[in-house]
């Protein structure tokens, strides 16, 4: 009888330390993506997603000849709603193990939120291609967390641009060529004249002219789009001086 008194004895603590550890333990705020209860937050989230207005295209991308919502075009579209229903909207930029890492996190007046994260990784090591990703993550971020949606949204595409075979647009001509045939526009290319123009504009700086191609999907200007013509070579320019500060 003693051995069992023992033995019990003992399982009786050790579910004891097990309950103790279940109780005690819990996740770091930094590891969390979410507060421990959202019923609140979820409540209010969807009670203003019945009252966010239409999010149109204010934007043109003249490399992508495409349009695009920037991120004040979104935000001041939802904010007085997401205030309506005690919610608010912050991000910042923390550095993690040598990556920087854009937190958005989704607060209610109550003290619940919920939190996404995402990787800054700019393709080029300047203050232009930094602010300008930033800002795109800023705009991704903030509609996928709260499930907003724009109006003819380019990237909407049934995952075509994803899946575009290499064969097919070489065959088609360029990318961009692609898109003015889905709009049902026509596809003139520029001028004899305009390319020497914008030849002349790159000997001032030959160094922007394979990001500009990269950006237009092209692999020659003389592929360049009648209608691009007045936005690429004023946007060369506005680089150029850019890099002769």
């Amino acid at each position: 009888m003693e051995k069992i008194d023992l033995i019990l004895e003992k399982l009786e603590k050790l579910e004891a330390l097990v309950l103790s550890t279940q109780v005690n333990f819990k996740l770091k705020d930094e590891d969390r993506y979410e507060s421990e209860k959202t019923d609140e937050l979820n409540a209010a989230l969807a009670s203003a997603s019945l009252e966010f207005p239409p999010i149109k295209l204010n934007r043109q991308n003249p490399y992508l000849a495409s349009g695009y919502s920037d991120l004040h075009e979104v935000m001041t579209k939802i904010r007085p709603v997401l205030g309506k229903h005690g919610i608010h909207v912050a991000q910042r930029r923390k550095f993690e193990d040598g990556i920087i890492i854009l937190r958005t996190r989704i607060w209610h007046s109550s003290g619940q939120w919920i939190e996404s994260r995402v990787l800054i990784s700019p393709s080029r090591n300047t203050i232009e291609a930094y602010g300008s990703h930033l800002n795109s993550m800023k705009r991704f971020e903030v509609m996928d967390i709260l499930g907003l949606t724009v109006s003819e949204d380019p990237f909407d595409d049934d995952g075509e641009a994803d899946m575009q075979n290499t064969t097919q647009v070489a065959g088609k001509g360029t990318k961009l060529k692609e898109l003015y045939d889905k709009k049902e526009e026509s596809y003139q290319t520029i001028s004899e004249n305009e390319y020497r123009e914008i030849m002349k504009v790159l000997d001032l700086d030959e160094s922007i002219a394979e990001d500009i191609l990269e950006k237009l999907h092209i692999k020659s200007f003389r592929e360049l789009p009648k209608s691009r013509y007045a936005p690429t070579i004023n946007r060369m320019r506005e680089i150029i001086k850019i890099n002769r500060r």
